[in-house]
């Protein structure tokens, strides 16, 4: 490639060199004596062949500075295509044309320092987007259950999963869960007796009526953030509570009440606890790179519920 275009600028400078010389260099006319020159022509001075000269070491340089231009450009292409060899190391430079050379008698300059790579961006800077709360809740009153610590301000995308809470022996078991929003619920009956699933929350309440022993259970999706208490309207000691929290960002407490919640976005939060019988409790974070800790205290207070009509249960309803 080099070679062939080198070729053609040195022919194009020398047709342009001999174009300038034709009317001094312009065969004898036809029929003119040998060894006689036509009329009213001459010889070059010696000013035109300096002249001439001088043209041709320029339009020499010009050509050479063309060639190393174009070997420069052969070799970037080489590398580029080697590099696009599978298994080839990936380090593409742009085709550019060489810069200028400095003028005479300035100064070197150093050059630009390189840009930061891809692991300097991604390394350090992403481990720094996120960061560890940590922290202890306190329960007091009479808590029944497990304490979990959630992020409340983070929005994800509904999740599509499904869990089973199960009718069995006037019980729900497990008894309390906790679900990522978008979490489907069903309530298979064990039992070789009638339930009524329902929930008066206003998180999400629903009534899924009877259903026996083998039948299709009832389902409920729940997309609403916050405690869903679950109960049988002809048995009042069956109760669930599930924990419905918006993101994956969630984690239950040790039984000392220690917790640590890793790999949460940093800035400003807000974290939750809660256990059954207890009201949820939040409190602002400010969540850096060095992480962040938090206290909470919930205060468990065990209620009575009514049936889904608003009565009280009947005596033998407590069985």
């Amino acid at each position: 490639m080099t070679a062939k275009r080198a070729a053609t600028m040195i022919a194009a400078a020398l047709a342009c060199l001999l174009g300038g010389g034709a009317a001094r260099s312009a065969p004898p006319e036809a029929g003119a004596p040998k060894g006689r020159a036509r009329a009213g022509g001459r010889g070059p001075t010696a000013a035109e062949f300096e002249a001439l000269k001088q043209r041709v070491d320029q339009q020499n340089a010009m050509i050479v500075n063309l060639t190393e231009m174009e070997a420069k450009h052969y070799n970037q292409v080489i590398m580029l295509l080697e590099s696009l060899r599978p298994g080839a190391a990936r380090n593409i430079q742009p085709l550019s044309a060489p810069p200028p050379p400095p003028p005479a008698g300035a100064g070197s300059v150093a050059p630009p320092s390189p840009p930061p790579t891809a692991t300097d961006q991604d390394g350090a800077g992403a481990r720094s987007r996120f960061a560890s709360i940590t922290g202890r809740v306190e329960v007091k009153g009479r808590p029944r259950g497990p304490i979990y610590v959630y992020v409340d301000n983070i929005k994800e995308t509904a999740v599509d999963r499904r869990i089973e809470i199960v009718q069995k022996d006037r019980a729900f078991v497990p008894d309390v869960v906790i679900a990522q929003r978008g979490t489907q619920v069903s309530f298979p009956n064990a039992d070789p007796w009638l339930h009524n699933v329902f929930s008066p929350s206003p998180t999400q309440p629903f009534d899924l009526g009877s259903y026996k022993q083998g039948e299709k259970a009832g389902v409920v999706k729940l997309y609403k953030p916050g405690v869903v208490e679950v109960f049988c309207n002809m048995h009042a000691r069956m109760r669930a509570d599930v924990l419905v929290v918006p993101n994956h960002h969630y984690a239950r407490a040790n039984p000392d009440g220690s917790f640590r919640l890793d790999g949460v976005p940093v800035g400003a939060r807000q974290v939750s606890a809660w256990t059954p019988d207890a009201r949820i409790v939040s409190e602002p974070v400010n969540l850096t790179a060095a992480g962040a800790s938090v206290k909470f205290t919930l205060q468990a207070e065990p209620h009575a519920h009514p049936k889904k009509t608003g009565e009280v249960y009947e005596p033998y309803d407590q069985n």
